[in-house]
């Protein structure tokens, strides 16, 4: 006799009676982050604030800067653009060299005052002659002669610029268009002075620093006050610099 076999209902997690009727786990709530011990939510909460404007300041760009353009990196106070370079001297063009032009120009000038004044001064009625043809031209040559003689002072003044640091000689000349050159003291050959006789009155002259580098071999501080002073600091600091790599090449 054969016994009947009932099917069996195969029950899956897929059944969508049975995942219903299950229960859906709860997550954990979220615990905020405690504070350190010793230390309160609004000590913390002051603290996170700092660190974040901290953070903002060293960011953000200075005044004026175009966007997506790093600013340029400022050297430290008293360096020179490479690391241990110190600035030991700088200078410019001393006036004290137009000295002599100057009071020859002065002595000009009253000149022609005093013939402007003969000639048309104390309510004198002159003629028109050869003496205020005089008066006139002679005016003239000497305003244009005043002219280019402040034009050259300006432009000897703000137009050279001279810095030594315990590495290297710099000299920067040119108003409008500058021209920035520099000499290695490690490399520095010979310096020495030139001065005239009304120079060495004045003590005033220029720096010659001869360099063993073919490119650029003589550099010229021009108008410097106290030119031997200048010539003394400049080979200092160059066989200084020159001791020191010599030891740092003896160690190595």
């Amino acid at each position: 006799m054969a016994t009947r076999t009932e099917p069996q209902t195969q029950i899956t997690t897929a059944d969508p009676a049975i995942v219903a009727a299950s229960p859906t786990p709860t997550p954990p709530p979220a615990t905020a982050p405690q504070p350190p011990p010793g230390e309160t939510g609004s000590e913390a909460a002051a603290q996170g604030a700092a660190t974040a404007e901290r953070l903002e300041q060293q960011v953000r760009p200075p005044a004026g800067a175009r966007p997506g353009f790093l600013a340029e990196a400022t050297p430290h106070e008293g360096s020179a653009g490479i690391e241990g370079e110190q600035v030991i001297w700088e200078a410019r063009y001393s006036l004290k060299n137009f000295l002599g032009r100057m009071i020859g120009m002065g002595l000009l000038l009253v000149a022609w005052i005093a013939l402007a004044i003969w000639t048309w001064g104390m309510g004198a009625r002159r003629e028109y002659g050869s003496l205020q043809v005089l008066a006139i031209v002679s005016g003239v040559i000497v305003g244009v002669m005043a002219l280019a003689l402040l034009r050259r002072v300006i432009l000897a003044r703000f137009g050279h610029f001279y810095r030594l640091t315990n590495k290297r000689l710099f000299v920067m000349t040119g108003v409008f268009t500058r021209r920035r050159d520099q000499m290695e003291l490690l490399k520095l050959d010979d310096v020495f002075t030139r001065q005239g006789f009304m120079q060495r009155l004045l003590s005033v002259g220029t720096v010659v620093a001869t360099s063993k580098e073919p490119q650029h071999p003589v550099m010229y501080l021009t108008g410097v006050d106290d030119p031997k002073a200048v010539m003394d600091l400049v080979w200092h600091h160059a066989r200084a610099e020159r001791d020191r790599t010599s030891v740092e090449v003896n160690q190595v």
